[in-house]
């Protein structure tokens, strides 16, 4: 075995095995099993063309072939940091095959982050491309491999290798000769590492088994209806959880198909939706955000789309509601993490408002708990932290000591984000409990203002902050955009607004600043430390005294 070891503890098996569908599969051996029956289905559209179960199936067994020839075997950690490209989801299917740990790291990742990960998880091959958006990183792997002294290999895709580097493309080369043994990792050993930014100051890494992402991708295959043939889209990063898992193996598993754009633009997303006849597009909410903001969008170019899942951000209930209108399709809201990705969902049937404003129940097999800071259990409807556990809840952090930080002794997740949860079991998200404004003594949810914010007819999108105050320690400031075409209004007309709401006072924005656009990171959130940056400071508050004058 290699450097991750690590499998859940009887006691876990033992509790998930009474949540649901336990153990799941490996999703090689269901790719081989699929590719014998339906070789020819079509299961991945890329612009590099079409691949068929029975092509990735003859791939993903030469690659992990060529990849145990090189040395690669159970256990060792391969790192890629690859666009939205065939090449990473046959690449997580070889690295299943042979029973090694994939680890997929978001493109915008540098030196700092990608030197850590390398060093923390003991990274033994990392496969880059050459150049993607202006940026080499073949001459990030170089620096980094120097810094690792446990990273042997670095493959690069699409490009030219530079010295000391192979081509991915070689290992590729041939038919697979059937020399590999079955892989030796069960269904509750580490089979997928994680990294996410947090609180802390380095990312942290998320250990998942074949079984905790095997529960996560049931359960948004169940979302998505039990029918089959749908035809998802791929408008977020690959090598996000719910990239790799979703869009990547899920198709495979369920007999999907996946559409897969290499850089988000709204216009060639949605000429992808009609030529493809996609049936599932969901997203976070600045992808949603622009398709309906589009020249070229009309009802006619998306009338294929029956489903679309908002989340991974905070959902606005307006934006709910348009997409419902606009793409004639069932929305509805999810909540989860890397940690526990898809712990709560609306489902059909679930009334109007709840699917808005809600993001629905705990999906199967999850408890969800919401505490106060004494950890102990409030009742419906009070707000307070989640805590979860559930069979797509991930083994822990590759940190030990955040694990223990992070987990109760009864095994639940300590999430960070508060809610309330009615006496029908819908879940509401008011915010980060470290995304708390503190005013004059008093806690105010950025969220909850938020979303009164995204009610305002020229505000397309807005994040609320909050910054020093010498007289109440910490002001509420709007970060606004503007819809196509809007005016902006004066921090006056915004206080007039959320009164007339019944809004409380406190709640109310105290600077107001108009961006082009919020600085987000590749899935969608807002990096709300760059607005503290910009208008945490002087220059605020001026602007703030200036417009209290005028």
């Amino acid at each position: 075995m290699g450097s991750l070891e690590p499998r859940l503890s009887p006691e876990r098996i033992a509790l998930h095995e009474r949540a649901g569908e336990w153990p799941h599969p490996s999703p090689s051996s269901v790719l081989r099993e699929r590719a014998a029956a339906h070789a020819d289905d079509v299961v991945i559209v890329s612009e590099a063309g079409r691949i068929a179960l029975g092509e990735l199936a003859r791939r993903v067994e030469r690659l992990a072939e060529a990849l145990a020839a090189i040395g690669i075997g159970a256990g060792d950690v391969v790192s890629w940091q690859l666009p939205s490209w065939p090449e990473g989801t046959a690449l997580a299917f070889a690295l299943d095959r042979l029973g090694a740990v994939s680890n997929p790291i978001l493109p915008i990742y540098r030196e700092r982050e990608l030197a850590f990960i390398a060093r923390q998880a003991r990274t033994r091959a990392l496969v880059v491309p050459g150049e993607f958006r202006g940026f080499d990183h073949r001459e990030l792997a170089r620096v980094v491999r120097a810094s690792a002294p446990e990273l042997e290999h670095v493959l690069v895709a699409r490009a030219r290798p530079l010295d000391g580097q192979a081509s991915f493309e070689e290992l590729l080369a041939g038919e697979p000769n059937g020399s590999l043994p079955p892989s030796p990792l069960g269904p509750n050993d580490v089979a997928s590492l994680f990294y996410t930014s947090g609180t802390t100051s380095e990312p942290k890494g998320v250990m998942h088994t074949r079984s905790t992402l095997g529960a996560f991708m049931a359960v948004q295959n169940e979302c998505l209806g039990r029918e089959g043939g749908h035809v998802g889209i791929l408008w977020f990063p690959l090598t996000h959880l719910g990239g790799v898992t979703a869009l990547g193996m899920a198709p495979v598993l369920y007999g999907n198909r996946a559409v897969y754009l290499e850089q988000f633009d709204p216009e060639r997303a949605l000429d992808a939706i009609e030529r493809e006849r996609v049936t599932s597009a969901g997203g976070p909410t600045p992808i949603l955000q622009a398709i309906l903001a589009a020249r070229g969008f009309s009802p006619e170019r998306v009338a294929s789309v029956r489903v679309a899942g908002l989340g991974a951000t905070d959902v606005p209930p307006e934006l709910v509601r348009d997409v419902g209108a606009r793409l004639g399709a069932f929305v509805y809201r999810s909540y989860g993490m890397t940690e526990c990705p898809m712990a709560t969902a609306g489902r059909r049937g679930d009334p109007d408002d709840k699917l808005a404003t809600t993001d629905g129940r705990p999906t199967p097999g999850v408890r969800l708990r919401v505490v106060d800071d004494r950890g102990r259990p409030v009742e419906p409807g009070r707000e307070g932290e989640i805590e979860l556990f559930g069979p797509q809840l991930c083994l822990g952090y590759l940190d030990r000591a955040l694990s223990a930080e992070a987990f109760t002794a009864d095994g639940f997740l300590r999430s960070g984000d508060l809610a309330v949860v009615d006496r029908d079991g819908f879940v509401r998200i008011t915010g980060r409990k470290k995304d708390i404004i503190l005013r004059k003594g008093e806690n105010l949810s950025a969220k909850a203002i938020e979303d009164e914010l995204y009610e305002h007819p020229a505000i397309a999108d807005a994040a609320v902050i909050g910054v020093p105050d010498a007289a109440s320690g910490e002001r509420v400031c709007a970060c606004i955009v503007l819809r196509p075409g809007a005016s902006a209004p004066s921090l006056g007309d915004l206080r007039a607004f959320m009164i007339d709401r019944g809004v409380m006072a406190q709640k109310i924005p105290e600077q107001l600043e108009v961006v082009e656009a919020l600085p987000r990171n590749a899935t969608g959130k807002v990096t709300k430390f760059e607005l503290r940056a910009l208008f945490g400071g002087a220059g605020g508050a001026a602007r703030r005294a200036g417009e209290r004058a005028g």
